[in-house]
């Protein structure tokens, strides 16, 4: 009998291996398919602080072209909503960010305030647009973090430390750890957080997938935030090249982070090699 296949799940990470801001990175959506055609099990996990699922099963499936369900997504503004709910008494919440942010955390229960001296939780997500600049619901709320933390002493709580991530052009933009900074710069209080490179997220992943990481594979463009995370859990890792980690990056790598990396292809296609 043949032997069974080594690789029964993959996690996938979103912005930088299937695409780059709304353009789908070329061949994603048809390795994506020849994933599903071998059997394997299939979570998407994002750490983008803008979207929900809903919104992120429309752009994936109409935008992207990969056929996706909610159950197959696994966000860190998700998993942010559910830790705030599991530990807010008052389920009063300060949040900067945006929409998608937002429904997720009314979704779990959560009361929004605009006054953040009445706050229990600050929730930060991004405050940028998808080019990089400070949306208009969010430029004043760089003020109300600040007075949510010196004031109503409310507790910090971050849908990921994520500084740069690649834009429509594959160029570097600000996402939520550049808005951290500047919090954390001026109130002395670090964030708690959710998303990557939290193992949290990635149990909750596994979770979805149900086998054991040694059978499963993550595939990510960042180290820090995919690859090293991932290969602490026991999962086989993969760095692609077509989000913001670039092949003279890996040189400059000292030895023990370069062997957290199990493969290195220039995009998600290269994934197929291993399953196969």
């Amino acid at each position: 009998m043949p032997d069974k296949p080594r690789f029964k799940g993959i996690i996938l990470d979103i912005d930088g291996v299937l695409k780059r801001g709304s353009t789908p990175i070329p061949g994603a959506p048809e390795t994506v398919k020849k994933l599903r055609e071998l059997g394997l099990k299939i979570i998407f996990l994002s750490n983008l602080s803008t979207k929900s699922r809903e919104q992120y099963v429309d752009i994936l499936r109409n935008r992207i072209g990969v056929d996706v369900s909610p159950d197959e997504l696994v966000l860190a503004t998700s998993a942010t909503a559910d830790y705030v709910a599991k530990h807010s008494k008052t389920k009063k919440v300060y949040f900067v960010g945006h929409k998608g942010l937002r429904d997720e955390l009314e979704k779990a229960g959560l009361i929004i305030v605009d006054n953040p001296e009445e706050a229990e939780f600050l929730v930060a997500g991004s405050p940028f647009d998808e080019k990089g600049f400070v949306t208009e619901e969010n430029k004043w709320k760089f003020t109300g973090a600040i007075r949510a933390i010196l004031l109503a002493k409310a507790r910090f709580v971050a849908v990921n430390p994520d500084k740069l991530f690649p834009g429509p052009d594959g160029k570097p933009i600000p996402g939520t750890g550049t808005f951290l900074g500047a919090i954390t710069a001026a109130t002395g209080v670090k964030p708690v957080i959710i998303g990557k490179p939290s193992e949290e997220i990635y149990r909750i992943a596994l979770g979805k997938i149900g086998v054991s990481p040694s059978e499963v594979i993550m595939v990510g463009d960042q180290l820090e935030t995919d690859i090293i995370p991932a290969k602490k859990l026991g999962l086989t890792t993969v760095l692609v090249l077509s989000g913001l980690t670039k092949r003279e990056d890996l040189e400059k790598l000292d030895p023990e982070k370069k062997s957290m990396i199990d493969y290195v292809f220039e995009d998600v296609s290269g994934v197929l090699e291993i399953v196969r």
